[in-house]
């Protein structure tokens, strides 16, 4: 009895199917571009608004201040990135 060959012949290499990757990675980025800016956006508050809670010993009743104050800092530092 013979063993079949089950191997496939390879009609691009690997690099070819890296750039395809690349390429189905790409669109799948710009689909969700603005998706992606605002959860950076939000991200970036968040830790602002920690860092200040932290300065102030996490002292309960200033977390709206806090966000607020974050989104002005974010917003400041990216004006091509204007809040929602």
């Amino acid at each position: 009895m013979t063993k079949g060959n089950n191997v496939q012949p390879v009609s691009r290499n690997k690099a070819d199917a890296i750039d395809e990757e690349a390429d189905r990675r790409s669109d799948q980025d710009a689909a969700s571009e603005s998706e992606g800016a605002r959860a950076s956006r939000e991200d970036r508050i968040r830790l602002a608004a920690y860092a200040a809670a932290e300065r102030r010993g996490f002292a309960p009743g200033f977390e709206t201040d806090d966000w607020l104050e974050a989104e002005q800092q974010v917003d400041a530092q990216d004006p091509e990135n204007p809040s929602p």
